[in-house]
């Protein structure tokens, strides 16, 4: 009987001999299984180094010769023609090859004819950091049939093939390193200078102060919207051009730059851009010529991404005629198409007291709340009239006629204001705006007064029958 026991015990003790050596067995083999493609996927690891070590960037490409070094003013060219750096590009190439990682090793060992990959005669990008250590690719040919590149790192044997993706944002062709910003700034808030001009017509010219915007032309008594000025400017710094066109300027009227469309000067302390638009590249328009007189460079831009083109002066103004506290109103003397309309006006924000209205020496009902959505719209259409245009015409001495729409604000403290809308002679769909007797230089739409204090009056009559 233990006999039989200990022929078991073994036989078991043999099994798990057995076993353990086998689970050794693949654990071993796994381990031998990760190293290696542990070991493997190290070899496509191309380049690793920090970018912000980089001293100095050397390009081979199409062109010729680069040699750029990073400066406390940004990238410099030390050597090669010189144009606008992209400060945005360098940042990309440099990051995509501290950790340039191929796709696949194609051979470890470089053939003899480097030809049949295109590396006879690559573009080169070559890094060097601040330890005087160097990185140098060499981009080849498409692969057949595919996507990616053919690659070659300096030091290193193999040829590896790499991604379109990584190539495109290694590409350092002198299209890829120009700047292809309208006007490169930080933001807006560095814009001091901005004028437009539309087919020889200046259509604002502004400055910033310490005092904020201010117009120098056409219309020196308008008041800048300064938020408006910011949405046009942050368009202008994002624009981006399509392409360049690298051939020297002889012809200005082979791009329409002898009678310029559009101009635009924009200014920050630091730089400056004079930039001319000429004719559109494709009938549709969707594409036009631009010039930059200070660096001598033609681009193409996409029309919908210049947002100042067309942009009027109305766009960048407040258009609200007159502001006035309402505690300071105690009246308004209305004629509205030639209907009078009184309204005494006693708003009050103090503890304790309530505000009263009355038109036309009948009280506004203020727990009827039609009646008083009512009133505060024709109040909203009184206080908060915008003029619609400036005015291009010459008319120092005035307007004259009779005003079809008045206001007058009957003041608590300081003089009555008093607002006159006389129609246009020439044109009867607008009225010129006069302020205390003085022409504003801005123009108003009819159909404006109409479908506001016309239209709300009526309907706060016709509530208060």
């Amino acid at each position: 009987m233990i006999k039989r026991y200990m022929k078991l015990l073994i036989g078991l003790v043999a099994v798990a001999v057995i076993a353990i050596g086998a689970y050794i067995g693949v654990v071993v083999y796994k381990n031998n299984q990760t190293k290696k493609a542990y070991e493997e996927e190290q070899k496509k690891i191309i380049f690793s180094f920090d970018p912000l070590d980089i001293t100095d960037m050397d390009v081979t490409n199409s062109t010729g010769d680069f040699s750029f070094r990073l400066t406390d003013n940004g990238w410099e060219i030390t050597q090669g023609q010189k144009f606008p750096l992209s400060p945005d590009r360098f940042v990309e190439i440099a990051t995509t090859m501290s950790t340039l990682t191929a796709s696949k090793v194609l051979t470890e060992e470089v053939p003899e004819d480097l030809s049949e990959y295109g590396l006879d005669a690559p573009m080169k990008i070559s890094f060097r950091l601040n330890d005087d250590t160097g990185y140098t690719a060499y981009i080849g040919s498409k692969v057949p049939g595919d996507s990616s590149y053919y690659l070659r790192a300096e030091g290193k044997d193999a040829i590896y093939i790499v991604s379109e993706e990584d190539v495109q944002k290694l590409s350092a062709e002198v299209s890829d390193l120009k700047d292809k910003l309208l006007f490169d700034t930080s933001g807006t808030s560095d814009i001091t200078y901005l004028k437009y001009i539309n087919n020889g017509t200046i259509v604002y010219d502004i400055s910033k102060n310490e005092n904020g915007w201010e117009v120098i032309a056409p219309f020196k008594r308008g008041v800048v919207n300064a938020a408006s000025v910011t949405n046009i400017t942050s368009l202008i710094i994002r624009a981006e051009c399509v392409t360049f066109i690298d051939e020297e300027l002889t012809d200005l009227s082979k791009f329409g730059f002898d009678h310029p469309s559009h101009q635009l000067e924009i200014k920050t302390d630091e730089k400056e851009a004079k930039i001319i638009f000429g004719n559109y590249y494709d009938e549709a328009g969707q594409y036009i010529y631009a010039y930059n007189r200070a660096i001598d460079q033609i681009y193409i831009f996409e029309t919908a991404s210049l947002g100042f083109i067309d942009s009027k002066l109305e766009d960048i103004l407040f258009k609200r005629i007159h502001d006035e506290a309402f505690d300071n109103i105690k009246k308004f003397e209305l004629d509205i198409f030639g209907t009078k309309v009184d309204i005494d006006y006693n708003y009050t924000v103090e503890t304790g007291k309530t505000s009263s209205y009355s038109v036309n020496g009948k009280s506004v009902d203020r727990e009827n709340e039609k009646i008083l959505e009512a009133f505060n719209n024709l109040i909203n259409s009184v206080t908060g009239v915008s003029f619609d245009y400036v005015s291009d015409e010459n008319l120092s001495k005035g307007v004259t006629g009779d005003a079809a729409v008045k206001v007058v604000y009957r003041l608590k403290e300081g003089d009555d204001y008093k607002l006159e809308f006389i129609p246009k002679s020439d044109d009867e769909s607008l009225l010129y705006i006069v302020e205390n007797g003085i022409y504003t230089g801005t123009l108003i739409r009819k159909t404006v007064l109409e479908n506001g204090m016309k239209l709300y009056y009526e309907e706060l009559m016709e509530l208060m029958k």
